[in-house]
């Protein structure tokens, strides 16, 4: 008897993700759409909510998309990818690429070499064994995204074809801003583009900040809060999700139980709040300077290397 293969791959649940990314393309056309037409006030309301848009859909959506992609057929998920670089304003399978060296290097600490497997470990740019500081890494990270490496690991995988098309796809879509309303590309678009990105790097590095560097069981920081994890799908599972990247988003409170004998003995950092008040929780509970000492790996870490998810 013939049966059809299911439209998601992992679950129906991944409805809800998937929908998001559709709705942040819906946002940032809106805004271009009615930008002469809305008060102040309501394009200050919009300008946030794009800027918030890249954050969460970096923390969560394309996040959970690069792990699990959402659709069983190969053809839709080329085409949602290419919908995610609407969204983030990247070609997507680029970002997928420099997202899965992440995992690889596991925000490692500088190794003999002096640099980090890493491209975008917390420990790359700072000066000697601490981590760079963390208004430098948030505001400078963006302009120094190492493109070529990220484009060889993109061609070793085959990948050009869909890095092409998701290219000119968002440089018309950049042009067509630019040539039919220039006023919302340069003080809207670009803006809350730059913003957005500036957000997920201090997400990034507030998911790291504080751990232990080469230990598998400590490398990330976790927050169990069930608002922060019901609106970003799980993300707050960090350490599980660093040690399990392939666990789908639904199935990270039974990997968080399997674990947690290890992440307790390995004294796993975690918080009450998202990641994004890390530092002001951290200034609360008066652990500033622990934690900052914290961060600093002693020099005769492993830096045992995992393979990517």
């Amino acid at each position: 008897m013939f049966r059809s293969r299911p439209f998601f791959r992992y679950t129906p649940y991944d409805a809800v993700p998937a929908l998001g990314g559709v709705a942040i393309v819906a946002l940032i056309i809106g805004s271009f759409l009615s930008f002469d037409q809305l008060p102040w006030w309501a394009l200050a309301a919009a300008f946030a909510g794009v800027v918030y848009s890249y954050l969460w859909n970096l923390q969560s959506i394309s996040h959970n998309f690069i792990h699990n992609p959402f659709f069983t057929n190969v053809w839709l998920n080329r085409a949602y990818s290419v919908l995610l670089t609407f969204d983030l304003g990247v070609p997507h399978v680029l970002y997928h690429h420099y997202h899965m060296n992440h995992h690889f290097g596991d925000n490692d600490a500088k190794g003999p070499d002096g640099s980090t497997k890493d491209w975008s470990s917390i420990y790359r740019h700072g000066r000697g064994t601490a981590p760079e500081s963390f208004w430098r890494y948030v505001l400078l990270s963006f302009w120094r995204v190492e493109v070529g490496p990220v484009l060889k690991t993109a061609a070793r995988h085959r990948h050009l074809l869909q890095v092409a098309v998701e290219s000119v796809a968002l440089g018309a879509f950049w042009v067509t801003m630019a040539v039919a309303n220039w006023r919302f590309f340069v003080f809207f678009y670009l803006p809350s583009y730059y913003l957005g990105w500036v957000a997920s790097y201090a997400e990034g590095y507030l998911e790291h900040y504080g751990c232990k560097p080469g230990n598998p069981f400590a490398n990330s920081v976790s927050s169990y809060n069930r608002l922060y994890n019901l609106m970003w799908f799980n993300n707050g599972y960090h350490q599980e999700h660093h040690w399990d990247p392939k666990c789908h988003w639904t199935k990270m409170r039974e990997l968080h139980r399997d674990i947690q004998p290890q992440l307790e003995a390995n004294g796993t950092r975690t918080l009450r709040g998202p990641h994004l008040t890390a530092l002001i929780e951290d200034w609360l509970a008066g652990r500033i300077q622990k934690v900052a000492a914290d961060s600093v790996p002693a020099p005769q870490d492993d830096q045992a290397p995992r393979e990517a998810a």
